[in-house]
């Protein structure tokens, strides 16, 4: 009786969190689309039709979509490259929410591609850790940690601490899945630190259903359902339907495996109808499986109604041609970062290269200026002879080292062509450098022997 008093009291605080929810949201909405006509051709519209699709996500997925799709035209023929990578982000999460995870990948990858290339780093960011979801969902959880610690980087990097916290939950929820319990909860409990400090009550409530699922793992099933309710509540607040399907199909969960059946079947139809809302594939296959398995051998009827829900939601995710064009994004996806470290290592050899070319560029004037005062002091002629014939050495050599890519990217690095243009620069090269140390053994040198020398009663004259 008292179980079936706290339902009721449950449904009648959703149902008064979700009217003012959804009357705050309809406002919202009405003016974002006032807003939107008035800067259909300009930049401000796409960002208005990202934050539209946004807003209607959780109700109403396929206007999200459509909004979406709408932004990423407009940013397209508006020259918008910013625009354009946050509509494709966009786009990407929302179908990774309807379990479209090819298409999904395919957004998100091309986002963060552009997202690279204009150097976006909180939208790198944002993306890798979108890019995480995608492949833990996907269940390759090996994978969707690379990425998440990658965006964990990223988010330390910029100091910003909420969407740090969202990716340390993500990583804790991988962890969970790879049943790390210990590595699961420690990033969770970060996460929840900086969540609750900053109170960042929209990112919260998965937070908790996480923290849940953690202390289920562990055996506290008390302090678990303690965490769903907290994430619940804010689930409602934020009227998030698919936070909603995944904390309650984590409570139906743990109801069935400690025999409380009918709280199983309550909390598992709540699932089923808030991913149903949502469009989520992902929470309509876990709580009709669920169902299914409830309904084995009780009940024919909706055991098989319910097996049928979730087949069609696991074939929406999970068919082979979606998971071979996940595989071949992966890869495409994989050899596009080996080119990007390959290229960052050019650079930095090309780098090194050119501080070298400087330095010596500096560095022969310098030797010129030293040789010219060491001609004017009572250094030996043989001293300067031979610091005059390496200074023109260090020239031309240069020059020959200064020419020589040019050199190969004109023979095409045929070796034959590349060695005729070689011959031929060194028949105007040598020569000049002849006629040079003869001018300098005649200048410098001869300067230095001829120079007069003081005698002794002169040194003492001018004493």
């Amino acid at each position: 009786m008292q179980n079936h008093m706290v339902k009721r009291m449950v449904c009648a605080f959703m149902i008064v969190c979700m009217s003012i929810a959804g009357y705050a949201q309809k406002n919202n909405i009405s003016s974002l689309k006032t807003q939107i006509a008035n800067h259909a051709s300009d930049t401000a519209g796409v960002e208005l039709l990202r934050k539209l699709s946004r807003q209607i996500q959780p109700t109403k997925p396929d206007s999200a979509l459509i909004y979406a799709q709408q932004g990423l035209d407009l940013a397209r023929k508006l020259s918008y490259s910013k625009g354009e990578a946050d509509c494709m982000d966009r786009l990407g999460v929302v179908l990774w929410k309807n379990g479209k995870y090819d298409r999904a990948l395919a957004f998100l990858l091309g986002s963060l591609k552009l997202r690279e290339i204009i150097k976006d780093r909180l939208g790198v960011l944002m993306s890798l850790n979108d890019i995480g979801i995608v492949y833990s969902d996907q269940l390759d959880n090996v994978e969707a940690l690379r990425y998440h610690f990658k965006a964990k980087a990223a988010a330390e990097a910029l100091h910003d601490n909420r969407r740090l916290s969202i990716v340390l939950a993500n990583i804790g929820n991988c962890y969970i899945k790879l049943n790390k319990i210990d590595s699961a909860l420690s990033f969770e409990m970060q996460a929840y630190t900086i969540q609750h400090a900053l109170n960042d009550l929209s990112t919260l409530s998965n937070t908790l259903s996480i923290l849940g699922d953690i202390n289920y793992k562990m055996g506290h099933n008390a302090l678990a359902l303690d965490y769903y309710r907290l994430s619940v509540t804010y689930a409602i607040k934020n009227n998030d339907q698919s936070g909603l399907a995944d904390t309650y199909n984590s409570t139906a969960q743990l109801y069935k495996q400690t025999g409380v059946t009918d709280s199983s079947i309550y909390y598992a139809e709540h699932a089923l109808n808030a991913a149903k809302a949502a469009m989520y594939p992902e929470g309509i296959y876990h709580a009709s499986s669920l169902l299914t398995d409830i309904y084995r051998g009780k009940n024919e009827h909706l055991e098989l109604a319910y097996l049928k829900t979730a087949l069609t939601a696991k074939d929406s995710m999970f068919n082979a041609e979606k998971i071979k064009q996940v595989q071949t994004l992966s890869f495409n996806e994989a050899a596009r970062q080996v080119e990007i470290a390959e290229e960052k290592h050019h650079e930095e050899e090309a780098r090194i290269i050119n501080l070298q070319m400087i330095g010596i560029v500096i560095f022969i004037p310098f030797f010129f200026l030293v040789l010219l005062l060491l001609s004017k002091s009572h250094t030996h002629p043989k001293v300067i002879e031979f610091m005059g014939v390496i200074s023109l050495l260090l020239v031309f050599e240069f020059i020959t080292l200064f020419i020589h890519p040019f050199v190969q990217r004109i023979s095409n690095h045929l070796p034959v062509l590349e060695l005729v243009i070689l011959v031929v620069l060194a028949a105007i090269l040598v020569p000049m450098h002849h006629k040079l140390t003869h001018w300098m053994r005649e200048k410098l040198v001869h300067e230095v022997r001829h120079r007069p020398k003081k005698t002794i009663a002169e040194i003492e004259k001018k004493e």
